[in-house]
């Protein structure tokens, strides 16, 4: 039972988000310091996990990762309200119910750099409450409900393109010189997030209009997914608008651009300076990957990215930790934030990694292209 219940951080600790974020002022920035010592440190001093449990009722670990959109629901709705000064008495009487914090009187006093605290802090969250979750559902192309879960879920960072590109592109070109979210050497995080997210969309678009050519629908048509996206992340700006009006969308959309922005970091750390020729297969080396257990159980295994990428219709559960793989320096978040916070470090810690992936994994062609 415990291999089931692991998985059941991820939610348990946006749960505790939502009951910080309704005391208001500065418990978020508490909350946050406690996500992030918990985190860090449970990487640093917990060792990896290495384990491959089977599992015999996969349901319900997609419960698990269905769990996650309400809860991010409720997370981003009190963050919008702090951001405003409209009185809904049902909305308030909802979290008084299950939090036990009357959230009009918490708000009272509630500053700028409070808010920002809640953009940070929520943004962050959504990354393993919704994106991931999001990440994994829409891999499971086949499964209509799997995939509406994690489109659902993407909406919150504005981000349905990923959804589409991600899948049918990403996967396909990963390592190659035209992948949006493959970090060449040397590139700069924020030039990568610029580029990254422009061709991402581009891209997007491009595979989507084929796909409904291909089917004889119209381009510009609800069964457009890329449209369905956008139509998604605007109802939600506009329950933003009715919680809080136009500060409510305000914080709506900085808690997406964080959670983009953080989406994309982990992108560019993902694959940074990795190489791939063209037309072979993708292999274990084309991505960093990382065994750290807080990281592998918040994240749902994603950290097995080698694996993922060897073979992306591999359910999160059925994912190998490869000890033949390149390996991250650190966990998901302390790496995260170095990448954010110190980007020349960053870059200069990768350096000596690059070389001993081009002189131990790469292939002869891959070394030359490398150089």
């Amino acid at each position: 039972m415990s291999k089931y219940l692991r998985y059941l951080a991820t939610p348990l600790l946006v749960s505790t988000a939502i009951y910080f974020a309704a005391m208001g002022k500065e418990w978020i920035w508490i909350y946050l310091i406690g996500f992030n010592i918990f985190v860090i440190f449970g990487d640093a001093f917990l060792g990896n996990d290495k384990s491959t449990p089977e599992y015999k009722y996969p349901i319900v670990l997609r419960l698990l990762l269905f769990i996650n959109l309400p809860l991010v629901g409720i997370l981003v709705s009190v963050a919008v309200y702090m951001a405003g000064n409209i009185s809904i008495p049902m909305f308030e009487h909802a979290i008084i119910f299950l939090t036990g914090h009357d959230i009009y009187l918490t708000r009272i006093g509630t500053e700028s750099w409070h808010l920002v605290g809640y953009i940070f802090t929520v943004g962050l969250m959504v990354g393993p409450g919704a994106t991931i979750p999001g990440h994994e559902l829409v891999h499971h192309k086949k499964n209509k409900l799997d995939w509406f879960m994690g489109n659902l879920m993407l909406s919150f960072s504005i981000d349905n393109a990923f959804a589409v590109e991600h899948v049918h592109g990403h996967h396909k070109n990963v390592g190659l010189a035209s992948d949006p979210a493959t970090a060449k050497r040397g590139q700069g995080l924020f030039r990568f997030f610029i580029e990254s997210s422009i061709k991402e969309h581009r891209d997007a678009w491009k595979i989507e209009l084929k796909r409904l050519r291909k089917r004889g629908h119209f381009a510009y048509s609800l069964s457009n997914k890329m449209i369905i996206g956008y139509l998604q992340s605007s109802i939600i700006a506009v329950v933003a608008f009715f919680l809080s009006g136009w500060y409510g969308v305000l914080m709506f959309l900085g808690i997406a651009i964080f959670a983009k922005f953080f989406l994309e970091s982990i992108n560019y750390v993902e694959h940074y300076g990795l190489v791939r020729i063209k037309g072979t297969p993708v292999e274990l080396h084309h991505s960093w990957n990382t065994n750290k257990r807080i990281s592998s159980i918040l994240l749902y295994n994603v950290t097995r990215h080698s694996h993922h990428h060897e073979q992306g219709s591999l359910e999160f559960w059925k994912l190998k930790p490869k000890n033949n793989a390149p390996e991250m320096p650190y966990g998901y978040l302390s790496t995260l934030y170095i990448v954010v916070f110190f980007p020349w470090l960053y870059r200069k810690m990768m350096e000596p990694k690059l070389e001993y992936w081009k002189d131990n994994y790469a292939s002869e062609d891959e070394r030359q292209l490398a150089a």
